[in-house]
């Protein structure tokens, strides 16, 4: 009786695992042109991250990239979100990309792990000595 408890309790853990290194299993995203913002020079776009899932998520994890469409080019923006994206709950950021452009998408990426990433990269310290 007691290893059919134990595998009660730990398969729920293991059928987690592969889903807690990949949100975009539980998480959509969508783009559109932001409607309260108008410029010659940039585009500001809405991405939006809806979960379908019952887990949390943390913004910093949901990594994307936007791309605006426009004839032969492509221009991209990577982003990310902030705060945390709650069981069925959903999370928005804004996004400017360079021009005047009509057709997007957005596509998530793997998650913070890179080291090219320059969000990641450590500050130099200022060497100014305080005010005294």
């Amino acid at each position: 009786m007691t290893p059919i408890l134990a595998l009660y309790f730990l398969f729920p853990l293991l059928s987690q695992g592969g889903a807690a290194a990949d949100p975009w299993s539980q998480v959509r995203l969508t783009i559109a042109r932001d409607p309260y913002t108008s410029s010659d020079h940039v585009t500001l776009c809405r991405v939006r991250a809806v979960n379908f899932g019952s887990r949390s998520w943390q913004g910093r994890d949901l990594v994307f990239e936007a791309r605006a469409l426009s004839g032969g080019s492509v221009v991209r923006q990577r982003g990310r979100f902030g705060l945390e994206l709650a069981p069925y709950g959903s999370l928005e950021t804004l996004v400017a990309l360079p021009g005047r452009h009509d057709r997007f998408e957005v596509v998530p990426l793997p998650g913070n792990g890179s080291s090219a990433d320059p969000e990641k990269k450590p500050r130099k310290r200022s060497k100014r000595r305080p005010r005294s």
